[in-house]
């Protein structure tokens, strides 16, 4: 018999590996630009230049990661799909097992070992359990693929996660670098005019001096 159970693998050269190898590629990109951006700033460097050098590598990153993971998530589903239709046809397997396995019983009360019924009918059981025993390996390495693919998930998940934090804070050191500048241009037309004010005094006084 044939058609029951089945691994179900990655699509091995296919756009899924083609597409996660070049998302991969772009990420080690990203790296290396962001360490370039680190180096040509100070670590406590917060002006506007180096907030925003770092703000642009970052949204790369997360849309790369974001890419990671819409793919990941894609090719779990389609795995899911197969492991699914796996899963049923190795159930069926073995019940088509069990089957058979009491049919062989039954010729053996009824017309004994030697017969020939009972030697085609072990001979189909014996085929079956041979199937099975490879479904059963087959559901096993299953397992594993999905579990190794949730796993990817929820590590690319919590990248995207870490890189949504780092620009939210980073987002919040620009606020407080803008809101200084605002302050600082305020505080300097201010000055601006106090000093006007104490000239108008000053020359006023001088005035009145010379009067």
């Amino acid at each position: 018999m044939s058609g029951f159970g089945g691994a179900i693998k990655l699509q091995g050269e296919s756009e899924y590996r083609k597409a996660l190898s070049q998302i991969n590629q772009s990420l080690r990109e990203v790296s290396s630009e962001m360490k370039v951006v680190s180096s040509s700033y100070d670590a406590n460097d917060k002006s506007a230049k180096a907030l925003s050098a770092q703000d642009e590598v970052l949204n790369k990153k997360l849309d790369e990661q974001e890419k990671k993971l819409s793919i990941l998530q894609t090719e779990y589903a389609r795995m899911s799909t197969e492991y699914d239709s796996s899963t049923k046809n190795h159930e069926n397997l073995v019940k088509s097992y069990e089957s058979e396995k009491e049919k062989l019983a039954q010729i053996e009360k009824e017309l004994g070992t030697s017969s020939k019924e009972y030697q085609d009918q072990k001979e189909k059981v014996d085929s079956l359990q041979q199937e099975v025993i490879k479904s059963t390996k087959a559901q096993d390495d299953n397992e594993k693929s999905m579990s190794k693919m949730r796993e990817q998930i929820n590590n690319a998940q919590a990248d995207c996660n870490k890189t949504s934090k780092e620009l939210e804070n980073l987002g919040k050191s620009e606020t407080d670098s803008g809101k200084k500048a605002t302050d600082a241009s305020k505080n300097f037309e201010n000055l601006k005019n106090v000093l006007a004010d104490m000239g108008k005094v000053v020359a006023g006084a001088m005035t009145a001096i010379g009067a």
